[in-house]
């Protein structure tokens, strides 16, 4: 079965189904993975669960899948700061489910207007968070200077959110506080983001704006929104607030958030990390070529390297 935009690096294959009213049944394969729908009626109402190799990772009423749906992601290939848009549960019901569940009589779940069974936790939800907080700047930042923020924020939808805590025991002992580096993505275009980290040394989170090559916060922000690079009088004060209350209305949603991801998973890699054992599958021509690598990474070639000499060779 073919998916656009599919993001696990595996094809889903579809076995079997029975499809009868009330009793649909749908068995796949997910690279060398067995996933098993199966529709069934609850107090909670009418639903559907799903089997991941013989063993039942989600049913009404749970906010997230269980951890071995977050491992399978993990091991094909998906990673939050390359697969924007995406995190485990939303690959599970706007993706795997549907193409299971097409022929079904009746619908396998009853969704929310997020596409999502009631009750799950996903980066979806955040992004509806940040959206209705963003739609505020306007009323809480007067003048121009607050104008722009809002402006630019609006340009600048959240993307991706990435944990980097990954430990091997929980956050903290009763997995109550907040997890340890955050990164919020946001932007319009993946080579051009506006991260957010956020800390919690000491069990308040600190948010501040990545920058690169000696740019200001204010600078990488107009940037990215595609806006007039030269800011108004005050702007940096009002980048400051806007920050502040964002990240004010995100944090209990964003812990709730975490809770639901397993500790222990490396979602996170650095280059070398993420081209280590991979396979040049293509090399597309530009400036520069790229090669494509069999997860879907892309590197750039450079075809103006340093004399071995300028490098400290022979």
């Amino acid at each position: 079965m073919t998916l656009e935009g599919w993001i696990l690096g595996a094809p889903l294959k579809v076995l079997r189904q029975e499809d009868h009213p009330y009793h649909e049944t749908t068995l796949a394969t997910l690279g060398r993975h067995e996933v098993g729908l199966t529709r069934r009626e609850s107090p909670q109402g009418s639903g559907s669960e799903i089997f991941l190799d013989g063993r039942s990772v989600y049913e009404l009423g749970m906010a997230a899948p269980a951890r071995a749906w977050f491992d399978l992601c993990r091991e094909l290939g998906y990673e939050p700061a390359r697969h924007w848009d995406w995190d485990p549960a939303l690959i599970l019901f706007q993706q795997l489910v549907p193409a299971m569940a097409v022929d079904w009589h009746e619908p396998p779940l009853a969704l929310t207007g997020l596409g999502l069974p009631e009750g799950v936790l996903s980066l979806a939800g955040l992004r509806q968070t940040f959206a209705e907080a963003v739609a505020q700047l306007h009323r809480r930042l007067p003048g121009p200077a607050g104008a722009k923020v809002a402006e630019a924020f609006e340009w600048l939808p959240l993307r991706a959110v990435v944990f980097h805590d990954d430990a091997q025991t929980a956050p903290d002992l009763e997995e109550t506080g907040p997890c340890g580096l955050v990164s919020l993505w946001l932007g319009i275009h993946h080579g051009r983001p506006v991260i957010l980290r956020g800390a919690a040394p000491g069990g308040r989170r600190h948010w501040a704006t990545e920058t690169t090559g000696g740019r200001s916060p204010g600078e990488v922000l107009l940037a990215a929104a595609g806006l007039d690079p030269e800011p108004p009088q005050g702007f940096d004060s009002a980048l400051h607030s806007a920050l502040t209350y964002l990240c004010h209305c995100l944090e209990e949603p964003l812990d709730a958030y975490r809770r639901t991801y397993p500790v222990g998973i490396p979602w996170h890699h650095g280059r070398r990390e993420r081209l280590l054992g991979r396979t040049i599958v293509d090399l597309r021509p530009g400036d520069p070529p790229m090669l494509v690598l069999d997860d879907g990474t892309e590197v750039a070639i450079d075809v103006d390297p340093g004399a071995a000499w300028e490098l400290g060779g022979i």
